[in-house]
């Protein structure tokens, strides 16, 4: 209402103004009397009312988008009335959200195959790096073979990770929430990581009940723990001996902590762990961080429904604990 009397009250003024210096000068010259001044008068601000409100009435939904904005793509397709202000206003709106979903849907489809060539790629990479390490078993024992198993498991983490980055925007498409043991799972990606456990000389201590079950996806959840565990070997290295790994419980929750011995995260950085691409003074610290992995953690946690914490103390260590739901 405010932007349409904005728009009106100069026509109002010069409308007023017009009509007075009509009145007086007929005044003047006796064309008219002065009980005939005040009738024309209210029959003129009739009219003029009635105009006003009709005019109102008619483009009141294109003041509405005038003051309000368009808070979403969706509302650029309204109707806006059959006044030709309503009607251009809303044509120049639909213009505009056909060229917004072209162009969207041009980024859609590139942005799907750039995730495409991504996938494959990666799979692609897998195979190579499979049958190296078939290869390497002829040599097994040998600290050559040792070094180059070393750098084949970053290569396969670092594709690992770049295939669940991926997978994310289609995530709902891609879980299925079923029984899990997670002792059975916890055992299996330990032993998975045993070099690792070897190299950075750490020890797991396995503190989670044999028939502990909980509900989630297979997958994703194996790549959360893997995350975690990884981090928790990497950061203790030199400054702790042991990786505890335990289950415990309250009324709402079955929690799952990871607690290492090792640097821990500064307070400043303890808030932006979760932000992609940060790796922090850790980060800095130790190398070969891509600031993605704790990131990726937090987005499938949320997906799947799951509460991720972190506490941290500067060289006592870090607890990361997952919440799931009973």
């Amino acid at each position: 209402m405010k932007l349409f009397m904005d728009e009106y009250k100069g026509y109002i003024f010069t409308y007023y103004v017009g009509l007075i210096i009509t009145l007086t000068y007929c005044k003047l010259m006796n064309f008219i009397k002065t009980s005939e001044i005040v009738y024309i008068l209210f029959f003129n601000t009739f009219i003029v009312s009635s105009f006003i409100m009709y005019k109102y009435i008619t483009t009141k939904k294109s003041y509405e988008v005038f003051e309000n904005g368009i808070k979403s793509l969706d509302e650029s397709i309204l109707d806006l009335g059959k006044s030709p202000i309503g009607k251009n206003v809303s044509n120049i709106l639909n213009q505009q959200y056909e060229q917004y979903r072209s162009n969207i849907q041009e980024q859609n489809k590139i942005h799907n195959d750039h995730i495409t060539f991504i996938n494959h790629w990666i799979h692609q990479m897998k195979t190579p790096v499979s049958v190296i390490n078939l290869l390497l078993q002829e040599y097994e024992g040998e600290e050559i073979s040792l070094n180059i198993h070393q750098e084949l498991d970053k290569i396969d983490k670092g594709l690992n990770m770049a295939m669940y980055f991926a997978r994310l925007d289609e995530f709902q498409k891609d879980f299925s929430v079923e029984k899990v043991n997670l002792y059975d799972d916890v055992i299996e990606l330990i032993n998975k990581e045993r070099r690792l456990f070897i190299k950075n000389r750490i020890i797991p201590k396995l503190e989670i009940d044999k028939d502990l079950i909980v509900y989630s996806d297979k997958k994703w959840l194996r790549f959360i723990l893997e995350q975690i565990i990884i981090n928790g070997v990497k950061y203790s290295k030199d400054h702790g001996k042991y990786l505890i790994i335990k289950n415990r419980e309250d009324d709402e929750y079955i929690i799952i902590d990871i607690i290492d011995e090792g640097i821990g995260i500064p307070r400043k950085d303890i808030k932006r762990v979760y932000e992609p691409f940060f790796t922090g003074e850790n980060g800095r610290k130790f190398g070969e961080s891509t600031g993605m992995g704790l990131y990726i953690v937090k987005k499938v946690c949320d997906n799947l429904g799951h509460t991720l914490q972190i506490k941290s103390e500067i060289e006592k260590g870090t607890k990361v604990s997952i919440l799931f739901k009973k």
